[in-house]
């Protein structure tokens, strides 16, 4: 019996293995738009640039994500006088989250904001602390670390529309202030150091002039001891003049 099935949905659900077909999937409209969408995201969170659930992600996920996106943005894919920029936020976005310490200093900022989130909605809200240990001898275990962590499913706003939003309006906000607060600190370091280099350089200088003068004195020495000979044989004392009155 013949498959029903017409042949135009065979092709369109079948699955997308390789760049080609991904590539030609997406029209240019699409491309033109994911552009845009990337190029607003907040710079510094790639959960919202690779368009993440704000959990720690499995590393499939996010080369999954990345793939689709890099054939979607890639300068050599759409014509868009923007597209480097956007691809490049992306390939940084990826790079983070691959990074296992970036990951984690995410993660923790992602449950604060949870926690932020929750509370501004009138939410009272109950953490957990999730460690990691590992076996030493295959007797004692010695805890690696811990995280204090929210149950999403303890909290539904949590997998809202709005939930997420409100969720990733905090993350961004921690983001800036510790961005702020780093730059702050950089400052504040270099001004140090110029404080210090500064001093350094006045030493120098200083360090320069008294060997200049020192070199300056020792050059008129013979000049210092003739006029003193000479001051002798005129009899040790200087002729005083006395002023005659007009009276």
């Amino acid at each position: 019996m013949a498959d029903p099935t017409p042949a135009t949905s065979k092709l369109n659900t079948a699955p997308l293995e390789t760049d080609l077909d991904l590539d030609r999937y997406f029209s240019q409209a699409e491309k033109q738009l994911e552009i845009e969408r990337v190029l607003q995201c907040f710079k510094l969170d790639p959960f919202a640039i690779l368009e993440l659930p704000y959990n720690r992600p499995e590393i499939k996920a996010i080369k999954a994500s990345y793939r689709k996106k890099s054939l979607m943005i890639h300068p050599d894919k759409v014509k868009h006088e923007r597209a480097e920029e956007a691809f490049g936020m992306l390939k940084k976005a990826e790079s983070e989250l691959n990074d296992e310490t970036r990951m984690k200093f995410l993660l923790t900022v992602i449950e604060e904001a949870k926690v932020e989130a929750l509370r501004a909605n009138g939410h009272k809200v109950k953490t957990q602390v999730n460690t990691e240990e590992k076996e030493e001898d295959g007797r004692n275990k010695v805890t690696v670390e811990s995280a204090t962590v929210v149950d999403d499913q303890n909290y539904p706003f949590l997998q809202t529309r709005d939930g997420q939003t409100a969720v990733r309006e905090k993350v961004k906000e921690i983001l800036i202030e510790m961005e702020l607060r780093r730059r702050r600190m950089l400052k504040k370091e270099l001004e140090a150091e110029g404080v210090v280099a500064r001093k350094a350089e006045e030493a120098v200088v200083d360090r320069k002039r008294k060997a200049e003068e020192a070199k300056q004195w020792e050059a008129s020495r013979d000049t210092r001891v003739n006029s003193w000979r000479d001051f002798q044989k005129k009899g040790g004392k200087k002729v005083k003049k006395v002023k005659k009155s007009g009276l």
